[in-house]
């Protein structure tokens, strides 16, 4: 049995703060040895949540993906590059593809980055679409947003740069809820 991943940090953490730092005579490096104990003791308490915020985010994208393209079917012949995008949506939010917590981090990561550039590319062509599907395209983005920034805010919350950090939820509580990952939805 080998010391947990938060052990690591931990140690790396104390051995920058009681050794490193107070060895150190330039003021600079004293800033920057700082901030690389801050960053570990960040690490310490989100590394273990990084899978399931990356899971969470999937699911939270590919259910605002599916709202957006069945809005989109129905619109009227979109322009080449959101014809393309739906394509690829389609196929990337098909039922076998469903599987994304059994797959590694680094696949679902990939998928998550997908899905913003498609998202993106919609919401760069938004102007083009008629009006009352603009307008409900923009209805399904504004929560979904607004929901983003608090997530993020609070993901890095411990590191202490928001001036009402006090004010967010912590991560804990945006992710799980009675002890398993928080899917909308999910009973």
């Amino acid at each position: 049995m080998g010391p947990e991943m938060s052990q690591f940090l931990s140690g790396m953490k104390k051995t920058m703060e009681q050794v490193v730092m107070p060895n150190l005579t330039d003021r600079f490096a004293q800033e920057q040895a700082g901030i690389v104990a801050a960053t570990l003791g960040f690490l310490e308490q989100i590394h273990d949540k990084v899978f399931h915020y990356e899971l969470l985010e999937n699911h939270l994208y590919k259910n605002l993906l599916g709202e957006v393209v069945a809005l989109l079917d129905g619109a009227t012949p979109p322009q080449h590059e959101v014809a393309v995008t739906l394509v690829a949506l389609r196929t990337q939010l098909a039922p076998g593809n469903s599987d994304a917590h059994l797959r590694p981090y680094h696949f679902v990561r990939g998928a998550n980055e997908t899905m913003k550039e498609h998202l993106c590319t919609l919401i760069r062509n938004q102007p083009a679409l008629p009006g009352p599907v603009r307008e409900s395209f923009d209805a399904l983005l504004r929560p979904f947003f607004r929901e983003l920034e608090v997530r993020e805010r609070a993901w890095v919350k411990p590191l202490g740069f928001d001036a009402k950090a006090d004010e967010l939820p912590d991560i804990d509580e945006l992710l799980y809820r009675d002890g398993k990952l928080r899917f909308p939805g999910a009973a």
